[in-house]
């Protein structure tokens, strides 16, 4: 970026744009103002902006000078010099303007960053970026729209003394996103709309321009709408001031751009209210719907607490007929545990067959202590039939009762002799020999049911020998 794009000479600024101009739309740099510019810089009469005093001299004119610029003369540096570097932006901006405004005024006395002392009594430190006073017609560019301050348009319309102001600003403070351009709604409330221009390098011919205005749309958000849109040189200033567009002024295409906007947002209105009453129909069809979905829904609902009911009545019956039975057999059941317990003292004197209540369970009697119990509260019960086969020997007297051994004794001998080797003691069904994991055994045939087994234990004589069980 080239270190200084303006120099100081007599008390006014010598901006590097002032060595353009176009011919036959070719942007070239003006001879004349190459050779007086270093003629001053020979005479050291150029002078760095800052006010340091550095003496400055011009590097122009090289087909082959990528920048054009001013340089401290000899390269020597300067401890106090305060110098700002303009941006690139800027500088190509201000040159291509120049060149535009070369190209539509063919102004003699075409001159860059007046200050406005010069055309009023005003010391305020703002300048015009161009102006031709034999024209009346000053343009204010502005790179950043932090920069379009109030006071600055103010004091420039202010000492403006019937010179018309062209405002233009960089590109890239237009777009919109819905939020409200502060900085660009101060140029189009004093200009009625803003010019955007976008710049290639330095290059005039590839400069662009476009027009534009900013709007609330029917949601209050702020729009941008450009009305006019291309090249710079397309852009044209008549003898009042007024811009043109391709021979279109452009306050002729703001009129219609403002119209045609106020048209789509009165056209959006119009839909919106269409598709707000569309909506309403809509939610009062839906809204009829809904009831008429609801009573059928109640009169289902209705149905279905009749039916259920009527299926608790019936239920409800059900039960009560249950309970009658259940409290008939329970009134019954304890009519018969009665009578057994009537007929229970002469039952057990029979030993024809076993005495059990209701339930199955059976009843013995001991032959020591006469107590009457179930068979779990004996040791010993059942003798030979017609014997003592309700009769047997309670665990209190087995234990405390010596009188009992010989009869355990009888019991015991009966028992082994009853003893049949071939059928279960658990469930009564069939003994087979079986082969398992560990070798052979005796298992019961009602397995899995019954899991009876013991292992077989052989005699000398090979006799099978019954040693206990496992379960």
């Amino acid at each position: 970026m080239a270190q200084r794009t303006v120099a100081l000479c007599d008390g006014k600024y010598i901006g590097i744009e002032t060595i353009f101009t176009v011919i036959d739309g070719k942007q070239i740099n003006i001879p004349d103002k190459l050779k007086d510019l270093r003629t001053k810089s020979r005479n050291n009469e150029l002078f760095c902006p800052c006010g340091c005093g550095a003496n400055l001299v011009l590097v122009a004119g090289d087909k082959n000078l990528r920048e054009q610029h001013f340089r401290i003369k000899d390269g020597r540096q300067f401890e106090n010099c305060t110098f700002s570097t303009e941006g690139k932006t800027s500088v190509d901006s201000k040159i291509v303007l120049k060149c535009w405004l070369d190209d539509t005024l063919h102004a003699e006395d075409l001159e860059s960053r007046v200050p406005i002392c010069d055309v009023t009594d005003s010391n305020r430190r703002y300048e015009f970026t161009f102006l031709s006073k034999s024209r009346g017609i000053a343009l204010d560019y502005c790179h950043n729209r932090a920069n379009l301050s109030d006071e600055k348009q103010s004091v420039l319309d202010q000492n403006s003394q019937g010179i018309k102001i062209i405002h233009v600003v960089d590109y890239m403070n237009g777009g919109s996103d819905g939020q409200y351009p502060e900085g660009l709604m101060k140029v189009q409330n004093r200009q009625r709309y803003c010019l955007l221009l976008t710049v290639h390098d330095a290059d005039y011919k590839t400069a662009e321009m476009k027009a534009a205005f900013y709007g609330r749309d029917i949601d209050g958000l702020w729009q941008e709408r450009v009305f006019a849109d291309g090249l710079l040189r397309d852009y044209r200033i008549d003898q009042h001031g007024a811009v043109y567009f391709k021979n279109t002024s452009l306050e002729s295409a703001l009129k219609a751009a403002v119209m045609q906007f106020q048209k789509s947002k009165d056209a959006e209105n119009q839909r919106r209210e269409r598709e707000k009453r569309r909506r309403e129909e809509q939610q009062r069809e839906e809204e009829k719907r809904r009831r008429e979905e609801q009573r059928k829904r109640q009169e289902i609902f209705d149905e279905r607490q009749r039916i259920l009911a009527e299926e608790a009545a019936k239920s409800q019956a059900k039960q009560e007929e249950c309970r009658i039975a259940a409290e008939k057999a329970q009134e019954e059941k304890r009519l018969r545990e009665k009578e057994f317990e009537r007929n229970l003292a002469s039952e057990l004197e029979q030993q024809e067959k076993q005495v059990r209540d209701a339930d199955g369970n059976r009843w013995i009697k001991c032959e020591f202590c006469g107590k009457i119990a179930k068979e779990s509260e004996f040791s010993t019960y059942g003798g030979s039939i017609g014997v003592h086969l309700n009769l047997g020997t309670c665990k209190e007297c087995s234990a405390n009762n010596p009188a009992t051994e010989p009869r355990f004794q009888e019991d015991l001998k009966i028992r082994r002799n009853a003893y049949d080797p071939t059928v279960c003691p658990n469930c009564g069904k069939k003994l087979m020999e079986k082969n398992g994991r560990y070798g052979r055994f005796i298992g019961c045939t009602g397995f899995p049911i019954c899991k009876y087994t013991r292992p077989i234990v052989k005699n000398a004589d090979c006799s099978i020998v019954r040693n206990g069980s496992i379960g």
